[in-house]
């Protein structure tokens, strides 16, 4: 009888230990509760390991389609090694991923498939989930680019960034940019140079340059021309105000034009001379003030099909795609010509207007900030950009700007001579 009235006394506590009850059933609710924040957890990883593998993926049959100066088991191997090097700096294990590229004529076609291992899913059996991905391109025969680069070379790109000289890890970068397009796409790229400091040294028609008479040509340095005529394209006509032959502003008037030649800093027109445009950057050195607008402004020009400059196709050619890149490592400092004034901002503002002419011509822009410390500039170079998130690229260091080229490299092989 005692042993029975002490059990009923146990029963009678532990009915009561809500606290103790309530504990273990929150415990045992927490297991579902778990597994599905896992699952959750898993397919996120999933969704982001399937995006880094068709990035890969596309990368590879890229590279494949890019390298059409190897044979077809290098171009293969190009491929492969891509895809590689894309997965394993994504962190993912080669061995648990099957992919493979294939060659026929102008199409390469890209396969792969990855057993992403699950977290918490194994609680419920799963211990892995497939990815699989694939991709088809084509190179076409007919396509062509046409690329200036307008490089800032005013003093400040004397300085030291990332254990280099900036201008030299720039003009390395470009020729590298030049060599890998040239041999990849023999005949079907242009490149054009505007190296810009305060002036812009080129040579020009007469009848485009204020105070020349006569035919025949004019070399020497000039600033942008009248408001809004620096905003545009169009040929100058007759009037003083269309037209370059514009001097500096008296602000900097103890810096003027002498320094350009010597320093090789003259505007080359689109051209298939590599050789000549590899050699001018190596000889290329920096002078003076920045004057970004006005830089941007020839480059235009070059690409442009209007006069003077006339090495550019027509905007109409379906078959041939322009690019502006546009470099700098530091904010406008000279004067640019506005409605009613002449000023520092007004360049800004002048660079916005000739970006956005640009893009509504069908120019692919490309911005580069360089070491650059000014944020309005920073700002204003990735809006400048026909696409912010793709085409503007921050540069901190030599190193940086290497790749920024490289990436512009891949941005012009794949929107020109590579399609889906």
């Amino acid at each position: 009888m005692a042993n029975l009235l002490h059990t009923s006394g146990i029963i009678r506590r532990f009915a009561r230990n809500q606290r103790g009850g309530t504990a273990v059933v929150f415990a045992l609710s927490l297991v579902p509760l778990l597994i599905a924040g896992g699952v959750a957890i898993d397919y996120l990883r999933l969704s982001e390991a399937r995006t880094e593998l068709q990035a890969a993926l596309d990368a590879g049959a890229l590279a494949v389609g890019a390298a059409k100066d190897l044979d077809h088991d290098q171009r293969i191997l190009a491929g492969t090694k891509t895809f590689e090097r894309n997965m394993t700096k994504a962190g993912k294990d080669l061995n648990a991923i099957d992919y493979e590229f294939e060659l026929d004529g102008q199409t390469v076609t890209g396969t792969a498939r990855y057993d992403l291992p699950t977290g918490l899913m194994q609680v419920v059996g799963y211990v892995a989930m497939g990815i699989e991905a694939e991709t088809e391109i084509t190179v076409p025969d007919e396509q062509k680019a046409e690329v200036a680069l307008v490089l800032d070379y005013s003093g400040s790109m004397t300085e030291i960034s990332g254990g280099q000289v900036k201008y030299v890890a720039m003009k390395n970068a470009a020729k590298k940019l030049i060599t890998d397009l040239e041999t990849t796409n023999e005949g079907k790229v242009k490149f054009g140079l505007v190296p810009f400091s305060h002036h812009v040294y080129a040579t020009l028609p007469k009848a485009y340059v204020i105070g020349t008479t006569g035919s025949g040509n004019w070399t020497g340095c000039t600033q942008d021309r009248r408001y809004p005529h620096n905003l545009t394209d169009a040929t100058p006509t007759g009037s003083n105000a269309t037209k370059w032959g514009h001097p500096h502003a008296p602000v900097h008037s103890s810096d003027g034009c002498w320094a350009y030649a010597p320093k090789s800093l003259k505007v080359a027109p689109l051209t298939e001379d590599f050789d000549a445009l590899r050699t001018q950057l190596d000889n290329m050195q920096p002078y003076a003030w920045t004057h970004i607008a006005l830089g941007a402004e020839f480059g235009y020009h070059l690409l442009s099909p209007n006069a003077p400059f006339t090495e550019g196709a027509p905007y109409s050619d379906d078959d041939t795609s322009k690019f502006l890149v546009i470099l700098t490592d530091g904010r406008q400092t000279e004067p640019a010509f506005g409605p009613s004034s002449r000023t520092v901002s007004q360049g800004e503002d002048n660079l916005e207007a000739i970006c956005s002419n640009a893009k509504a011509s069908g120019i692919t822009v490309m911005t580069i900030a360089f070491d650059l410390q000014d944020e309005d500039t920073t700002n204003r170079l990735r809006d400048c950009a026909s696409d912010p998130a793709q085409n503007f690229m921050i540069a901190e260091d030599s190193s940086d700007i290497a790749a920024a080229f490289a990436d512009i490299r891949e941005q012009i092989t794949a929107q020109v001579f590579i399609s889906r």
